[in-house]
C-alpha cells in the first residue's frame, strides 16, 4: 500500500515557487471557472510578465501559452470562446455577411423592424402574363402568404357574428386633393395628416384615416371585381383605403396586422346608374395617360355608398405588391349601380405614358386567393 501511494505522490507535479516576473497560479481558478476579465494576480512587487513575456494591459493568460486581450474596464467586448453560444455565433455571421454586402444590394430593401418590406417601384409589376399576379411572388414573397386577398365569399361558409357593430364614415370634402392615373388604376388622393376623414366601428378597433380610393375593372362588363360572391364576379370594385393612426405613418401601419382597413364596394352594371359617379368620371379626360394628375377638390366619397351598410369582414392583404397581410376588409353586400357607358369611360384610360403607344388600362384585378383556415364573418343573417 505504501509503495502504491508513493507512486501516486510522485505522479502529482509540484507547483513551482514564483520568481521575480512570474505570477502565482496556486490560488487561481480552473480554466472553466475563469470569468471574462479574469487575469492572473501578480505577487506584490512583481511586474505583469509570465515566463519573461510582458502581458498587454487588460489581458488574460490562457493555457498553452496563449495571451488573449480583454476589453478595457467599463467596456463590453466579445465573450470568450467558452461563452460564445449558438446565438452569438449566428448573430456574428449575419453581421459579417451584412457588412460584406455591396451598397447596391443594401439599397434594394429597407429594414423596417423585424420584417423586410420591398419597394414596389423597384421590381416592375403589372397584370400581364410576364409580370402579372402569377409572377408577383418571385419578387414579393408576401404574395405566397396564407392571408392573401381577394377571396371568394360563399354564403355557405360565412359565419354570422352578432357582435359585429355598424360602421360609420365621417369624411371631410376638403380633404380630397388630386385624381391621378398611375398606370395601374384611377386613384383619388386625400389629405391624411390628421383625423379629418375617418372610418370607425364595425370590426375595427379604433379610428382609421382615409388615404385614397381607387377602382378595379375588367375588359368587359361581365368581370372586373377582385372579390367574388357566390361565384359572381361584378363589373368592378371600389376600394377606400384607410390606415391606423396609432402608428407613426402609413408605411409603418402596413407592417402591422391591424394597420389597414379597406372598405370595398362592388360596381354592377344596370339601368339606373348612380349619378354621383359622374363627379369622378368627369375628370377622366384630364388623366388619360400614365403619370397625369389633376386637382380634385371638394369631394365626399360617402356619396358613393349604397343604402345598405350590411357587410362581410375578414383579415387579408393588400391586393397589389408587396401584398402585405395587414388589411381588415369590410366588403359591402349591396353593390352600386353604374352604366355600361360609365365603365367604358374607365376603360378609356391608358396604362402607358403620353409619348408611348396606347394600351388600354383594363383587367387590373387580381384573381382570388386560397382562403385556407380564415373565417369570413357577416353582420347580417
Amino acid at each position: 500500500m505504501r509503495t502504491h501511494l508513493t507512486g501516486i505522490c510522485k505522479a502529482i507535479p509540484t507547483l513551482p515557487v514564483p520568481s521575480a516576473g512570474q505570477s502565482c497560479f496556486s490560488i487561481s481558478p480552473s480554466p472553466r471557472h475563469r470569468g471574462r476579465r479574469w487575469q492572473p494576480a501578480p505577487l506584490a512587487g512583481h511586474s505583469r510578465t509570465i515566463a519573461g513575456r510582458l502581458l498587454p494591459p487588460y489581458s488574460r493568460w490562457e493555457p498553452g501559452g496563449r495571451c488573449e486581450a480583454l476589453p478595457a474596464p467599463g467596456s463590453r467586448g466579445p465573450p470568450g470562446p467558452w461563452l460564445r453560444g449558438r446565438a452569438w455565433i449566428w448573430r456574428e455571421s449575419i453581421k459579417s455577411r451584412r457588412e460584406a454586402r455591396p451598397p447596391s444590394c443594401q439599397s434594394r430593401r429597407r429594414r423596417l423592424g423585424h420584417r423586410t418590406m420591398i419597394n414596389p417601384n423597384y421590381y416592375p409589376w403589372g397584370y400581364d402574363g410576364d409580370n402579372g399576379p402569377d409572377q408577383w411572388y418571385k419578387n414579393y414573397p408576401f404574395a405566397k402568404g396564407r392571408h392573401q386577398s381577394p377571396i371568394e365569399i360563399n354564403n355557405k361558409e360565412v359565419h354570422y357574428d352578432s357582435s359585429l357593430l355598424p360602421w360609420f364614415a365621417s369624411y371631410d370634402p376638403g380633404a380630397a386633393k388630386t385624381i391621378l392615373n398611375n398606370g395601374k388604376t384611377c386613384r383619388v388622393v386625400f389629405d391624411d395628416s390628421f383625423d379629418r376623414s375617418v372610418l370607425r366601428g364595425g370590426p375595427l378597433p379604433g379610428v382609421y384615416r382615409l388615404r385614397q380610393l381607387h377602382f378595379h375593372w375588367g375588359s368587359s362588363d361581365d368581370h372586373g371585381s377582385e372579390h367574388v360572391v357566390n361565384g359572381v364576379r361584378y363589373a368592378g370594385e371600389l376600394h377606400l383605403l384607410h390606415w391606423n393612426p396609432k402608428y407613426s405613418n402609413y408605411l409603418d401601419a402596413k407592417r402591422r396586422t391591424d394597420g389597414i382597413a379597406v372598405l370595398a364596394i362592388f360596381l354592377q352594371v344596370g339601368d339606373t346608374p348612380k349619378p354621383e359617379m359622374k363627379r369622378i368620371l368627369e375628370e377622366i379626360n384630364a388623366i388619360k395617360t400614365k403619370g397625369k394628375n389633376a386637382p380634385f377638390p371638394n369631394f365626399d366619397p360617402s356619396i358613393l355608398f349604397p343604402k345598405s351598410h350590411d357587410y362581410w369582414t375578414y383579415h387579408g392583404s393588400v391586393t397589389t405588391p408587396p401584398c402585405e397581410e395587414c388589411v381588415t376588409w369590410i366588403i359591402l353586400r349591396e353593390p352600386i349601380i353604374v352604366s355600361s357607358d360609365q365603365m367604358a369611360k374607365l376603360r378609356s384610360l391608358s396604362r402607358n405614358a403620353e409619348n408611348e403607344p396606347n394600351h388600354p388600362l383594363v383587367d387590373n384585378w387580381r384573381p382570388t386567393q386560397p382562403r385556407y383556415f380564415r373565417m369570413v364573418s357577416a353582420s347580417f343573417l
